[in-house]
């Protein structure tokens, strides 16, 4: 006990280091303002999740059991937090319903939680559903977000091998699920749940590591990120549909229809190839995303690119752009820097934009894994577009990029392509396969689009794009100059 409270004091002394030290930085550029938001010193700011009521109040779940709340003001050392509810085990989720009475997901249920008497305090504490196990270690996070109708779907995490389980474990325990670097030794562990507005909690889909970050967009596509790692070789985006394998096994254990005793660890790669959906959009490890956390729809009023994603990163200093396209029917894409470094915090975990659409609040936290970076920060956008891709499609030949801006003039080697593959199985992370430059057979600009054809487009690859040189017709440097491009398919 004595242990654990020192570890709780260790927690706190750090928390408030960090704050002294960085509170309220700001960092601009020409299109980007970040701050970083004063917390109370007294708690330790390690972000589990951030939301808005439909008053503008924010709500920020700290991962280690508290819920504050404050309606933001210009100056963000002046929050006024005030305590809202407590008690919570690794608070990881958080939708508000309404004014006072929000949902969290904590690492054993789904939790509703109300103020009934109007003083700004919850008082009403109501479990939900306890539906998934509980085998006590660390790494089991659960996220949510609305189904649309009601009801939610819940990204229950697997478990780490850096971890224990505990003696005792709620629910079924599964000694094959329980094997591997990442795994499930108790039920629902590495899958996509449904809890209906009746309370009815079903699987949805499988094959998940560490999905921590779950979203329904606005044409009602279910999305999640996960994390390189074991069964995963980079940083992978999900399009999540009913009933799909997402490729790692752990969590097939516990799959109505899996054979008794049989051991997914134990499946050739070619079986379990077969059976898994991949991913809409690789994002490569080190260059763009390390470990993906909470996508994030980009709204009217925060620049020039409404509709697409952001992707967090929980390991590094950046946000991913997300750019799809749809090809048969199917999403695919590709991705490239939103914010790189710019003073935004490490550990980013959690997103939302207010309900202007014109400023994101993110909410950090990196549990140990790097430097110490925990917090809440604010991005605003300046009202000035950047020279950037827009957006990329997939043509027979090549693919069709879509600028902010008129293109300038063009050099002959201002663009180069090359491309490569992953393979994704039981060991940790993987490297670019079959690396190969790209010959461009053709490059062509008119006003604010380019043309870019290469000899051979193949399927199962990813495809770097990069610019050297390129300006707008203003005369506006290029924000980005690389662009990755998951090509799952061909166009037929």
């Amino acid at each position: 006990m004595n242990y654990l409270k020192s570890i709780s004091f260790a927690a706190r002394v750090l928390s408030i280091v960090f704050l002294t030290i960085s509170s309220s930085l700001v960092y601009s550029t020409d299109y980007w303002k970040v701050e970083t938001v004063d917390l109370p010193k007294e708690l330790p700011p390690e972000v589990g999740a951030v939301q808005f009521d439909s008053e503008g109040t924010l709500y920020v779940a700290l991962r280690r059991g508290d819920v504050l709340m404050a309606k933001p003001v210009a100056d963000a050392k002046k929050f006024q937090w005030k305590h809202f509810a407590s008690g919570f085990h690794n608070a990881c989720g958080m939708e508000v319903v309404a004014p006072g009475h929000i949902v969290i997901s904590q690492m054993p249920e789904l939790t509703e939680v109300k103020d009934t008497d109007g003083d700004g305090t919850a008082d009403s504490y109501r479990t939900m559903t306890d539906a998934w196990g509980v085998s006590g270690n660390y790494h089991e996070t659960n996220e949510i977000c609305p189904d649309g109708k009601g009801g939610y779907y819940i990204a229950v995490g697997t478990a780490s091998h850096n971890g224990p389980t505990f003696h005792h474990v709620r629910g079924n325990y599964s000694k094959i699920g329980r094997r591997g670097r990442n795994f499930s030794g108790v039920q629902w562990k590495g899958w996509v749940m449904h809890y209906s507005k009746d309370g009815k909690v079903t699987p949805f889909a499988s094959g998940f590591r560490m999905h921590n970050g779950i979203m329904r967009d606005s044409k009602g596509n279910i999305w999640c990120g996960d994390n390189q790692g074991d069964w995963r070789a980079t940083t992978p985006l999900y399009h999540v549909r009913k009933g799909n394998f997402y490729g790692h096994p752990s969590s097939l254990v516990w799959d109505p229809k899996w054979p008794e005793g049989k051991d997914p660890l134990k499946m050739p790669l070619k079986e379990i190839d077969a059976m898994r959906t991949r991913p809409a959009v690789l994002l490569p490890h080190k260059e763009m995303n390390r470990s993906a956390s909470e996508p994030v729809e980009i709204p009217e009023g925060f620049g020039p690119f409404a509709g697409q994603m952001l992707l967090l990163d929980n390991n590094s200093s950046r946000i991913t752009r997300i750019m799809l396209d749809k090809v048969n029917g199917e999403y695919q894409g590709s991705c490239t820097h939103f914010i790189n470094g710019q003073g935004l915090l490490s550990g980013g975990n959690r997103a939302v934009f207010s309900a202007d659409g014109k400023t994101l609040f993110t909410g950090h936290t990196v549990r140990g894994w790097g430097k110490l970076a925990e917090g809440v920060q604010r991005i605003t956008w300046s009202g000035t577009t950047p020279f950037d891709v827009h957006g990329i499609a997939l043509e027979k030949g090549g693919f069709t990029l879509k600028f902010t801006k008129e293109l300038g003039e063009l050099a002959s080697d201002a663009c180069s392509v090359r491309s490569f593959r992953y393979e994704s199985k039981w060991i940790y992370g993987g490297p670019m396969l079959d690396q190969r430059d790209e010959k461009v057979t053709f490059f062509g600009s008119n006003a604010n689009k380019l043309k870019i054809d290469v000899q051979k487009l193949e399927p199962l690859r990813v495809y770097e794009i990069r610019f050297k040189g390129i300006k707008a017709k203003d005369g506006s440097p290029l924000a980005n100059a690389v662009f990755y491009y998951t090509l799952n398919q061909l166009q037929k």
